[in-house]
């Protein structure tokens, strides 16, 4: 179901470069760090109850790098919430939870309530390294296997 929300025409670019035109853009949110984030939505398919297909929206937050406006498509209408919170949202920071007694090393999404206080932060990056390697796992309590185990299986793809 499409948000409500007051939205504008914009271009995602794909990791590949590839172009997805007319995604829609529904917010932006400064961060601690003082990094913008922006809420959009994917037009996609899925199937449908019963068989078929039928048109869905996949909505995910991005940086900047990853949008193009449109060319006379006025943004200034898009809610914009500069630096309100008071630490960056979860879903954009990630721990590592070393081993201990004999549990693997852990990633986390920052703020999980299964971290200990002997984690430490790290970038997207950095916790899909940590993942790669053998015995560190991702928390399925918060969104750290949700968020990254897809990218993760998706980087070891061979194509066959």
């Amino acid at each position: 179901m499409p948000d409500a929300s007051p939205s504008a025409p914009i271009t995602l670019v794909l990791p590949d470069g590839q172009a997805i035109e007319r995604v829609r853009l529904y917010e932006r949110e400064q961060l601690d760090t003082g990094l913008w984030m922006y809420r959009i939505g994917v037009p996609l398919w899925q199937t449908a109850v019963g068989g078929g297909v039928e048109p869905a929206e996949y909505g995910t937050w991005v940086t900047a790098e990853q949008l193009r406006p449109l060319p006379g498509i006025d943004l200034g209408g898009i809610p914009a919430h500069p630096r309100t919170r008071t630490s960056a949202p979860a879903r954009w920071a990630w721990l590592l939870d070393g081993r201990a007694h004999g549990r693997p090393a852990t990633v986390h999404a920052e703020g999980c309530r299964n971290a200990t206080d002997r984690a430490h932060p790290l970038g997207t990056v950095q916790a899909l390294d940590a993942l790669a390697r053998p015995g560190t796992t991702a928390c399925t309590v918060c969104d750290a296997a949700e968020a990254l185990l897809p990218i993760l299986a998706h980087g070891q793809d061979d194509g066959g």
